[in-house]
């Protein structure tokens, strides 16, 4: 008897397994569409209007414009920044150094300071995907998912 309910349990676990619903599973292009949908409301809401980068979806505003040449592959950037969550929340701040495209930093990093030359100030609204994804980042601390804001002034360009 106890064989027959091991069978039949075993059974019912596979059966609800292979039906589960396939939308569970984590699906990059549509977490995109959230996160940009997350980030024009942001800038609506606040009356903002930002520029757009088509190719990543980074959308940013530039309070300050800065001079010289934008920072390409291989600079070094030196930069302040602070970071926050759409609902404004901080959850960092410092002063940074980087090489543009060696993966020091989130991706978004990457392409966003190529948008900006020295001396300038300007807002970064990073879609999740160019951050941290699916993970809660460093320190295990942020949302699944968070999209990214980071106030970055841009000191120097090597």
């Amino acid at each position: 008897m106890k064989k027959v309910l091991t069978l039949i349990m075993a059974l019912t676990v596979g059966i609800i397994m292979s039906n589960c619903d396939n939308d569970e599973v984590f699906n990059p292009e549509e977490q995109l569409e959230v996160d940009l949908r997350l980030i024009d409301e942001y800038l609506d809401n606040n009356n903002l209007v930002a520029q757009i980068d088509e190719e990543s979806g980074i959308r940013y505003i530039i309070n300050q414009q800065g001079t010289g040449d934008n920072a390409a592959f291989g600079n070094s950037v030196v930069a302040s920044y602070r970071g926050f969550l759409l609902d404004e929340t901080e959850f960092d701040e410092g002063n940074f150094t980087f090489v543009v495209g060696r993966r020091d930093v989130i991706e978004g990093w990457d392409i966003g300071f190529q948008l900006l030359n020295k001396g300038t100030s300007a807002f970064l609204f990073i879609p999740s995907s160019l951050a941290y994804g699916n993970t809660r980042g460093p320190g295990n601390t942020l949302p699944l998912n968070s999209v990214l804001v980071f106030e970055v002034t841009v000191t120097d360009i090597r």
